[in-house]
């Protein structure tokens, strides 16, 4: 026996004592423990005992493991597991508790956006309340108030009340921000990789929100992976959007669909005919992060295109720079320095990527760390591209045809004969790189794209592929004895 499941074996010994102790003589109070899997005679995994007022939850070993993670001194708690795991079970049940646990107090429960919300994490939620018919809200019906431990369900917004009169806000990632000026004894995040880039500035709010009230003050993200998205960089890199250390406790938890006890073993074995031996394989069956699908680079990989910065910088040319620029206020503004090596190759070298920042920023960026001079092809922005011709680098208004763009950069992101890819990132550039493996077909031209690098790349792959290069500094010198067969799209 491990030695975290003997200390869950303990606290529900704990659990169980607590429960005989009165709750300040008040006899309506309800009492949560926790207790084993038991599918065969529980395919539920919960109990209600009217008589004693107690609910029991069962939980299934990769369950418990999370629940001693959030018990220890872990700010973040991520159940990161594949489909069909029990998830969004768990973190609904762990609410509910904290809700019970501390009186008069609030919490916060939230999912991707309303209409997902409403239909998945809401309704599990609902489900895990004791008494029948709790997950069924219509017109005429409010399911959640039949259950006997809770008071009022408030529709209009999203407010359930409990019994002991604390109070959980069910909310949605996608106005993440009116949620801002309360607080909060615990959060729970159902599938926050699906929250995009917002997901930093959302926990940034949270953790200004957790005080104020009872609770543990702590956050359990419930998920499955989505690619190398802002879920990858807090869980597994541990960083904020500016790729800094983030100054908290995070543990991640990892639960295989294929070792839950509550699926038969028809559903494993579909689950495992879909998705074993697959890419998503390790995403979608066994708790980790891969590459999200339907990319609209899905010729990028970190193995074949991003290279450690000082060889990056050692393999391009001394002053030979092209640049792209992508204005932006709430969305980042992005300057993209780009180098060529000797087999004319580009080379990714460094971003610039700030919200909330003036074209000045760039400019001083530029000047602070003495970038070569080069073409920079920009958003069309007059006042912008003033300002950069001002600083001495050369402008070029963006060719920003989307579909030609996209295919030039993945004809550069292409390897030639000799196993060389057109395009290479430093590992500096770390937006970039999340970009290449999060940037999906079907966010391409929508507000829902995170593409402000990628779109750098693709105007100035777009300016480089003219008759006419214009990058400037030295030019790549081609003769019969040095490089031959070099042509678009292939890059030798």
């Amino acid at each position: 026996m491990s030695k975290r499941l003997t200390r869950n074996t303990l606290r529900d010994v704990v659990d169980r004592i607590d429960a005989d102790e009165p709750r300040h003589g008040d006899d309506d109070a309800v009492t949560v423990l926790w207790n084993v899997a038991d599918p065969e005679n529980r395919p539920n995994g919960m109990t209600w005992s009217p008589e004693s007022r107690t609910l029991t939850y069962d939980l299934w070993n990769a369950q418990r493991d999370a629940l001693e993670a959030i018990r220890s001194d872990a700010d973040i708690t991520g159940f990161l597991a594949g489909y069909g795991s029990g998830k969004t079970i768990f973190g609904a049940r762990w609410l509910i508790r904290q809700a019970l646990e501390y009186d008069g107090s609030r919490f916060l429960g939230m999912g991707i956006d309303f209409t997902k919300a409403r239909d998945t994490t809401f309704r599990v939620l609902f489900e895990q309340l004791p008494g029948g018919r709790t997950s069924i809200v219509t017109s005429s019906y409010n399911g959640p108030e039949t259950s006997p431990v809770v008071a009022d369900y408030n529709r209009q917004n999203h407010r359930l009340t409990f019994i002991n009169d604390s109070v959980v806000k069910l909310g949605s990632a996608d106005k993440w921000n009116r949620y801002a000026g309360d607080s909060y004894g615990a959060v729970w995040l159902d599938e926050p990789s699906h929250y995009g880039e917002d997901l930093h500035d959302l926990l940034e709010m949270i953790g200004s929100r957790l005080r104020g009230v009872a609770g543990p003050k702590a956050q359990l993200w419930t998920l499955t992976g989505n690619g190398y998205n802002a879920a990858f960089e807090i869980l597994e890199r541990q960083e904020d959007s500016d790729g800094e250390r983030i100054g908290l406790n995070i543990e991640t938890i990892r639960a295989s669909t294929l070792t839950n006890p509550y699926l038969d073993q028809g559903e494993k074995e579909r689950f495992e005919r879909q998705y074993g031996e697959t890419s998503r394989e390790e995403q979608a069956l066994h708790g980790g992060f891969a590459a999200a699908q339907g990319l609209v680079y899905s010729n990028f990989s970190r193995d074949t295109h991003v290279i450690p910065h000082v060889d990056a910088v050692d393999r391009v040319q001394d002053e030979w720079r092209i640049y792209g620029y992508d204005a932006g206020w709430n969305d980042p503004r992005v300057l993209l320095e780009v180098g060529r090596t000797d087999y004319d190759q580009l080379v990714a070298l460094d971003e610039f990527y700030q919200s909330e920042s003036h074209v000045s920023d760039a400019v001083e960026w530029l000047k602070r760390n003495d970038k070569p001079r080069g073409t920079i092809h920009c958003e069309h922005e007059p006042a912008d591209i003033e300002k950069l011709d001002a600083a001495g680098y050369r402008t070029e208004k963006a060719d920003k045809s989307i579909d030609a763009g996209i295919d030039e950069v993945r004809n550069r992101l292409e390897c030639d004969d000799s196993g060389r890819p057109g395009l290479l990132v430093s590992d500096n550039c770390e937006h970039l790189i999340q970009e290449f493996l999060g940037y999906k077909e079907e966010h391409v031209g929508t507000s829902a794209a995170e593409d402000h690098c990628c779109d750098c790349i693709r105007y100035l792959c777009m300016g480089d592929s003219k008759p006419e290069r214009k990058g400037g500094g030295v030019v790549l010198e081609l003769g019969a004895d040095s490089i031959t067969g070099i042509g678009r799209g292939r890059y030798r």
